[in-house]
C-alpha cells in the first residue's frame, strides 16, 4: 500500500508503523498461550466489502504462515464490527486478552512519523501494521488532512495463507490481488 500526503492536519495524524514479525515474536516469547489464540480463527466483518462481497462475517487468524513466511492481518475495527452482529461467535476472555496484548506490544515497538506534504509511505500490509493518532483539521487555514491511498498488486507477490482468499481472492504467488469490492460509481 502507498500513501501520499497532500495536506497535513492542524494537529495529530501521526503515522504509526510496527513490524508484525516483531509483534509475533514478542507475544510468542512473553505469552505463548495468547500467541496460540492469535493463530486461530477470529471473527471479522467488513460488512460485505471483502472479495465478492458475500462474506459479512468471516473467520481469519491474526497470524498465519505459508511456506515459512508470516502473514498478519489485524484490524480491531473489523473484529469489533463482527462482535456487533448477533449471529457472530463472541470472543472469549482469553482471546480479548490476546488482542489487548497485540495492541500493547505493537504500541511498544512502533515507529512514529509525521507526514509533510509530498511525503510518500510504501509498505507491505501483510507484514507491517499501520495506524495513526487522532487528528484535528482546520480547513480555514488549509490544514485539513488529505492523503491519497494507493493499493499496489505487484507481479512478484508471495503466496499468502489459504484462509486469506476471503480478503484477496487469489492467494497464489505472483497473482494480482483484489479484495475490497467497490460499488460502481456513476459520474453525471
Amino acid at each position: 500500500m502507498g500513501l501520499l500526503c497532500l495536506r497535513q492536519a492542524r494537529e495529530g495524524g501521526v503515522s504509526k508503523l510496527a513490524s508484525s514479525a516483531t509483534v509475533y515474536n514478542e507475544i510468542l516469547q512473553r505469552r505463548p498461550d495468547l500467541h496460540a489464540l492469535l493463530c486461530k480463527p477470529i471473527p471479522r466483518s467488513r460488512f460485505g466489502e471483502e472479495a465478492g462481497g458475500e462474506h459479512v462475517v468471516y473467520d481469519l487468524p491474526v497470524f498465519g504462515l505459508r511456506d515459512g513466511k508470516l502473514t498478519s492481518h489485524f484490524s480491531l475495527t473489523y473484529i469489533e464490527s463482527a462482535q456487533l452482529l448477533p449471529a457472530t461467535r463472541k470472543l472469549t476472555d482469553a482471546e480479548q486478552d490476546a488482542i489487548r496484548m497485540l495492541l500493547a506490544v505493537a504500541e511498544e515497538v512502533c515507529f512514529e512519523m509525521r507526514f509533510a506534504p509530498g511525503d510518500i509511505q510504501l509498505l507491505n500490509n501483510h507484514v507491517i501494521y499501520h495506524g495513526r493518532t487522532a487528528f484535528q483539521d482546520d480547513a480555514s487555514t488549509g490544514q485539513d488532512r488529505m492523503l491519497m491511498r494507493l493499493w499496489l498488486s505487484v507481479p512478484n507477490s508471495r503466496a499468502l495463507p489459504e484462509d486469506h482468499v476471503v480478503l484477496w481472492g487469489d492467494v497464489r504467488e505472483g497473482q494480482p490481488r483484489g479484495g475490497i469490492a467497490q460499488p460502481a460509481t456513476v459520474i453525471a
